[in-house]
């Protein structure tokens, strides 16, 4: 396993508002979006801190919220970071927000989207996500192929059983997308976690090849019923066993829209502040919150 003295991803929450109300929804440790108030990330904030942390082990970015694109700076965002960064760019969405001016920007620049998908049966998603907003979204899937984005789908595994899941599918091989299989945690799966037993035989069974990437993602590859190929990853959550190692290993920290630190998402209490002006003669003052946030995230 490598050697890791920085954090590696830094998670970028634009907003705490989401036009879905998904039950299982965690919204990424900030508080739930009621609809009366939202907070958004301002750009210049996060070009601040982005140019602060130059030159430390961070390679990757992931944009998130809440939807990120509810909030309307988010696009800019993604081109500065593309334009002015070597990072790895990805973003979680639901893609409702996308219109064809928002593909074509996306389509200029090297993110991997990972789209939120509840279901491939319309009644189901429309039960989840409190929407009405399924054929929306399959347009949107279509025009990001034509458009040659990447993406994948996210989908959240409520509880073991996988019968839900597998009828995704032949969804997934008929239109050659890969998937991201997300366990639900909460108290009560937490205290029960047997998703591992479950899915993983299954995906053994169907794949032909196998790679554990020793953060906490397992990664399958299977063939389509046409002989294409599609990737399915698992996120076996170190949070079901407290498995602090492979935790720091992935070596992911959020910044929030309020611009706090946040190095856990299952316990959120040792939350770090930028609350100085953001102005040159800080830069350094930015790089010691983020390293004092890795110190300090030390067990679960």
């Amino acid at each position: 396993m490598e050697s890791v003295d920085f954090w590696k991803i830094l998670r970028v929450l634009t907003t705490n508002a989401c036009n879905y109300k998904c039950v299982f929804c965690h919204n990424e440790g900030q508080a739930k979006y009621d609809g009366s108030y939202s907070d958004f990330l301002k750009f210049d904030d996060f070009k601040f801190i982005i140019q602060s942390l130059q030159e430390t082990g961070l390679r990757e970015i992931q944009f998130s919220g809440g939807e990120p694109f509810m909030n309307p700076e988010t696009i800019q965002m993604i081109v500065w970071a593309n334009d002015n960064t070597d990072l790895e760019i990805g973003c979680a969405t639901n893609t409702q927000f996308f219109d064809d001016n928002v593909i074509n920007i996306l389509a200029q620049t090297r993110i991997k989207l990972q789209i939120q998908f509840p279901s491939s049966n319309q009644r189901k998603f429309e039960s989840i996500t409190k929407t009405k907003l399924f054929e929306p979204l399959l347009n949107n899937l279509k025009k990001l192929k034509q458009a040659k984005v990447q993406f994948s789908l996210n989908y959240v595994l409520l509880t073991p059983n996988i019968s839900d899941f597998q009828q995704i599918l032949p969804f997934l091989y008929d239109n050659e997308i890969g998937l991201k299989l997300l366990p639900y945690v909460n108290d009560k799966t937490l205290k029960n976690n047997e998703f591992r037993k479950f899915i993983i035989p299954f995906l053994v069974n169907i794949s032909f090849k196998y790679e554990n990437q020793n953060n906490g993602s397992l990664k399958w590859w299977l063939y389509t019923p046409n002989g294409k190929v599609i990737a399915i990853k698992y996120i076996d959550s170190p949070c079901f066993e407290y498995e602090f190692d492979k935790c720091k290993n992935y070596a992911e920290v959020r910044l929030l829209p309020d611009l706090a630190v946040q190095s856990c998402l299952i316990n959120p209490v040792d939350n770090l502040k930028i609350d100085f002006e953001l102005c040159e003669e800080n830069q350094s003052q930015v790089r010691q919150i983020f390293q004092k946030a890795w110190k300090s995230f030390t067990h679960c």
